[in-house]
């Protein structure tokens, strides 16, 4: 059995077994509302969330699952889990003392979800731009279309377009009433 494999279901849907030790887990990588997330199936991973979060770090190190998430224009830093796999923060319904304000609260009591969205396309323009200079620059020392890298730098360009429109969809969603609502 392959260590790593998976079936396209349909342009939101893929299902992925990943072979870990002498076992095969399955997940199921779906997208909504904007965002694509990674679902545990097994009842292991589900129960225990020591084991869910070494398998699925092993997963995101698996260079198949990078090559597929590429091919379907997912972009691994924009994954998110279904299940809080961070064993720092507490999970809701924990009992947990009063944390003083961080950096990430402080963030999020002054950006709206639209200002998040704007800085976060901003960032992507900004890597945008810096391969369509790499682009450019290879063009003009006559690499082109027959070249592998070259090849390659466009479709980092054509996966980061995406993820920029993709952002760009979500701020078409309703907030419900405030549209400054913060988070």
């Amino acid at each position: 059995m392959l260590e790593f494999s998976f079936e396209i279901i349909d342009e939101s849907k893929i299902n992925i077994v990943y072979q870990y030790g002498s076992s095969s887990f399955n997940f199921n990588l779906f997208f909504n509302y904007g965002v694509w997330t990674l679902h545990p199936f097994d009842g292991i991973l589900l129960q225990n969330k020591e084991m869910c979060r070494l398998i699925v770090a092993e997963l995101f190190k698996n260079k198949d699952f990078h090559v597929m998430l590429a091919r379907e224009n997912i972009l691994l830093s924009a994954l998110r889990t279904s299940i809080d796999l961070n064993p720092d923060i507490p999970v809701r319904g924990e009992r947990y003392q009063e944390q003083e304000p961080d950096e990430l609260s402080e963030f999020a009591e002054t950006h709206s979800f639209e200002d998040v969205l704007h800085i976060e396309q901003d960032s992507i323009r900004e890597r945008m731009d810096f391969f369509q200079n790499i682009i450019q620059k290879m063009y003009m020392e006559g690499f082109g279309p027959e070249d592998s890298d070259f090849n390659k730098v466009q479709a980092i360009i054509r996966i980061y377009k995406a993820a920029h429109d993709q952002l760009g969809d979500l701020s078409d969603f309703p907030l419900g009433g405030d549209e400054r609502r913060r988070w």
